[in-house]
């Protein structure tokens, strides 16, 4: 992100602002899934990745500020799923992708492989073998 100083923090300081149409965004979503949660969902992923980025730097604080948004994100996507199977199961994997990334940059290897998993399961690809070629020995 070799972005200017000013463009960095519009950038970052939209987060505030996704804060809060995520926050009025759950009733409606709660009250009409159909129509609100797969926006819910994407809106959070976004926060919750920005978020991550505006912490990455403060790394005595980053676990801490932003768990929270990974764990809620992939509750949130849980319930995408199981409202719409189609959309809702690649969206979950996409979103515990991103935790195990998360949990991966905190060093806590065993939730990061968990999570893989899982995604790779929602994914169909669990039981399947490498696709890649091992290189020669």
């Amino acid at each position: 992100m070799q972005w200017s100083p000013d463009v960095r923090q519009r950038y970052f300081d939209s987060r505030h602002a996704l804060r809060e149409e995520v926050d009025a965004l759950a009733p409606r979503a709660a009250e009409d899934p159909d129509q609100h949660l797969a926006e819910l969902v994407r809106l959070h992923r976004v926060l919750t990745i920005r978020s991550a980025g505006y912490w990455e730097n403060r790394t005595h604080l980053f676990a801490d500020q932003v768990r929270s948004l990974f764990d809620d994100g992939v509750s949130l996507a849980r319930r995408l799923s199981q409202h719409d199977p189609a959309e809702g199961t690649r969206t979950l994997a996409a979103i515990l992708i991103d935790r195990s990334t998360f949990h991966t940059a905190t060093s806590e290897f065993k939730p990061a492989l968990e999570d893989f998993r899982q995604a790779l399961s929602y994914l169909g690809e669990a039981d399947q073998p490498l696709r890649r070629p091992l290189p020669p020995a």
